[in-house]
């Protein structure tokens, strides 16, 4: 989704906006999305809802949004994302991302680099002391919130492999043209292995309101057949 990020700083960028964003085709290529657990009571109405590892081997939950490469099924060719249905937090946030420098263990926020533009019409960045503007203090909320989640997110998945309930899935999309499509890599809730569970794993899962989110995954998982009928 993003080209070329460039990280903002106050000095460099004083003069700096961002156009207001009017449309998705910049997700256009999007076939998953990650989400957060506050996300999955939305989300599991119109997407499949999966579990992975990224590169570090830390587990983050993700949305299907296709099933072909570069084709998210969600947004048209005007950009416009499907009527009624839930646009995942990662994407609402372009062109803006906190990206990790590992160096100094911190958080940064970056941008889009074509984004940025010193048009009278855009967003402004910062004022004309240098300070964070009204909306990049908007922004940097909502990107530490969704950050903060998915810190949630991934604990959330660690305790559902501490209970020994997940496991690795191929999802399998027929389209209208009875094209079979695979994707793996993803892993799931067993719902056997959810109904045999000692009674401490189950009070474990009580004391950590963790059947509703469970729940929202594994009803999620119908979406799988959807996807192939989507145009």
């Amino acid at each position: 989704m993003y080209k070329k990020l460039e990280v903002l700083n106050k000095i460099e960028h004083k003069n700096k906006g961002v156009l207001e964003v009017t449309d998705f085709l910049y997700s256009k290529n999007l076939i998953n999305a990650p989400i957060a657990i506050s996300e999955f009571f939305e989300a599991c109405k119109n997407y499949p809802i999966f579990f992975s590892k990224d590169k570090d081997g830390k587990w983050f939950s993700t949305v299907l949004l296709g099933y072909k490469e570069n084709e998210n099924l969600f947004v048209d060719e005007k950009g416009v994302w499907k009527e009624l249905h839930y646009i995942p937090a990662f994407v609402r946030s372009y062109p803006f991302i906190l990206s990790n420098n590992t160096e100094r263990k911190e958080l940064l926020l970056a941008v889009e680099k074509e984004s940025l533009t010193e048009s009278e019409t855009s967003k402004k960045l910062f004022d004309e002391n240098g300070n964070n503007s009204e909306f990049l203090n908007g922004v940097l909320g909502f990107l530490n919130q969704f950050y903060s989640d998915t810190l949630s997110t991934s604990e959330f998945i660690k305790q559902l492999e501490e209970w020994e309930l997940l496991e690795e899935k191929v999802a399998n999309v027929v389209n209208s043209k009875n094209e079979k499509f695979s994707l793996n890599g993803f892993f799931v809730v067993n719902e056997e292995k959810l109904k045999h569970l000692s009674k401490k794993k189950k009070d474990d899962i009580c004391a950590k309101n963790a059947y509703a989110l469970i729940t929202a995954h594994l009803i999620s998982l119908s979406n799988i057949h959807k996807l192939g009928s989507i145009k």
